[in-house]
C-alpha cells in the first residue's frame, strides 16, 4: 500500500481517537497522584490518627462492615493496613431505584467506627467523589451500569486502534526512500530522519504544531506503545489475551477456571479458614519457588468460579504490586491455581503483562514513576490535539482558493 494510504489511515485514526485519548490522558495523568489526592481531599476519609494499641484485624473490620450494610455483599477485603491510613472496603448492595451499587466504606482500623462511605457510581466533581469519578471516566467513561460495559468496550477498540497506528505513525516520520540514484554528496539517512526529532520553535505556529506532534510522538513511543497495549489487555481481552498467549505464552494460571452452573453464596470455608489455608499454600509456593512472603495483601471471593484468591506481597516485589497468589476451592480447599512472579512455571506472556500493567498504573520505581506517568497523560493529550490542529489547517487550505484562481480573478 502506497505512503498516500498509511497518511489517511492515521489522519481518521486519530481524529476517531481523539476525543477518547484526550479525556484518557488527562485523567490519567491525575490519577497517577490518586492515593495522595484523595488523601489530600478527604484526609477524614483516608487517614486516622495513629494510637498505641494495635490496629483490629481485617478480617474483624469485615465483620464490622458487614454488621453496618447487612444486606450488603463483602466478597474482597485487603489484609495490609497502611499506618495512619482508614481501612477501606468495597460492599455490593441493592441501589433504592434498584440495580446494583457498589459503595466503598471507610473504618477506623483501631475501633471499627465509621468514618463514611463513597459511591462508585456517583457522578460528582464533589470532593469526595471527584476522585472516584475520574477513575471512571478514565476506565469507562463514567457510563451508568445499564450501558453493559459499553465504555470500557469502546475504549478497548480505541486502544487497539491506537495500538496499530503507534506503528504507523512511527513509520510516517522515516524518511522517504529516495528515487533519484545516489550521490557522494548526498545525505545519510540518519541526517534526513534527524529533523524528525526536532522541534522549531521559531517556525510558524502550524510548524511548530506540526514539529510537536511528531517529536513527541517519536520521543514517547515506547510509552505510547505500552500505553496502548496495556489498555487493550485492560479493557478488550478477547484480543489481548490470544495475542499475548500466541506470541509468547501467557499462562495466568488464576484466570483459566470453570464457571459454575449456580454462583457459590454459602462457602464451606468461612473467611478465617480460607486465609489460615492461603497462607499456608502461599508458603508452600514460597518453598518450591525460592522467596519469602512479606505480607498478605488482600483475599477475595470468586462465587462465579467457587474459590477463594489470596494474594501477597513478597520481599523481593518492587512496588506495591503483589507477586504471588493461590486460588483454591472455596468448600474443599483443593489449590486450583498459582501465579508467582518469577517462578519457572512462568512465561514470557506473564512476566510482560504484569510489566505492561505495573507501568500503566506507576506500581513500580515509586515517584519518579508516577511522575512520568502524569507527563505522559499530558503527552498523549498533546498528540491529539495537535493531530486535531494540522488536520483542521490542511482542511482549511485545501478549501481556499488557490493563487492562481486569485490571481485570474484580478485580472
Amino acid at each position: 500500500m502506497s505512503r498516500a494510504f498509511w497518511v489517511r489511515a492515521h489522519r481518521w485514526a486519530g481524529l476517531a481517537m481523539a476525543g477518547f485519548l484526550v479525556i484518557v490522558g488527562l485523567t490519567g495523568s491525575v490519577l497517577a497522584f490518586r492515593e495522595e489526592l484523595d488523601v489530600w481531599l478527604n484526609p477524614e476519609l483516608a487517614t486516622v490518627t495513629p494510637r498505641d494499641a494495635p490496629m483490629l484485624d481485617p478480617l474483624v473490620l469485615r465483620e464490622r462492615a458487614a454488621a453496618l450494610y447487612p444486606d450488603a455483599r463483602i466478597d474482597a477485603v485487603p489484609l495490609s493496613i497502611e499506618a495512619g491510613r482508614s481501612f477501606e472496603i468495597r460492599i455490593h448492595r441493592r441501589a433504592p431505584e434498584g440495580g446494583a451499587l457498589t459503595t466503598f466504606v471507610s473504618l477506623d482500623p483501631y475501633t471499627g467506627e465509621r468514618l463514611g462511605a463513597r459511591d462508585w457510581g456517583e457522578v460528582s466533581l464533589a470532593r469526595q467523589d471527584v476522585i472516584f469519578f475520574l477513575y471512571r471516566l478514565h476506565y469507562t467513561l463514567a457510563l451508568p451500569a445499564s450501558a453493559g460495559g459499553l465504555g470500557a468496550y469502546l475504549l478497548g477498540v480505541t486502544a487497539l486502534v491506537w495500538t496499530i497506528d503507534c506503528f504507523v505513525s512511527a513509520c510516517l516520520t522515516l524518511p522517504q526512500r529516495r528515487r533519484e540514484k545516489r550521490v557522494a554528496s548526498a545525505k545519510s539517512w540518519w541526517s534526513r530522519w534527524r529533523p524528525a526529532w526536532l522541534i522549531k520553535f521559531n517556525a510558524g505556529k502550524y510548524r511548530i504544531n506540526f514539529d510537536i506532534h511528531r517529536a513527541f510522538g517519536l520521543w514517547t513511543w515506547v510509552m505510547l506503545f505500552v500505553f496502548a497495549w496495556s489498555s487493550v489487555g485492560f479493557n478488550l481481552d478477547e484480543v489481548y489475551a490470544p495475542t499475548m498467549r500466541a506470541l509468547f505464552g501467557l499462562s495466568r494460571a488464576n484466570g483459566n477456571l470453570a464457571m459454575r452452573a449456580n454462583p457459590l453464596d454459602q462457602p464451606r470455608l468461612h473467611w478465617l479458614e480460607a486465609r489460615d489455608l492461603g497462607r499456608a499454600l502461599l508458603d508452600e509456593q514460597a518453598r518450591q519457588n525460592g522467596f519469602a512472603i512479606e505480607r498478605l495483601e488482600s483475599i477475595a471471593f470468586d462465587r462465579e468460579h467457587g474459590v477463594y484468591i489470596i494474594s501477597a506481597h513478597r520481599s523481593l516485589d518492587m512496588g506495591k504490586r503483589a507477586g504471588a497468589s493461590v486460588t483454591f476451592d472455596a468448600d474443599t480447599g483443593v489449590l486450583r491455581g498459582a501465579a508467582c512472579a518469577g517462578s519457572t512455571s512462568e512465561q514470557a506472556g506473564d512476566v510482560i503483562d504484569r510489566w505492561l500493567a505495573s507501568m500503566h498504573t506507576a506500581a513500580v520505581f515509586g515517584l519518579p514513576m508516577k511522575i512520568f506517568v502524569c507527563a505522559m497523560g499530558l503527552a498523549i493529550a498533546t498528540l491529539s490535539v495537535t493531530g486535531v490542529y494540522i488536520w483542521w489547517r490542511k482542511r482549511e487550505a485545501r478549501r481556499r482558493p488557490t493563487r492562481s484562481v486569485s490571481n485570474s480573478c484580478r485580472v
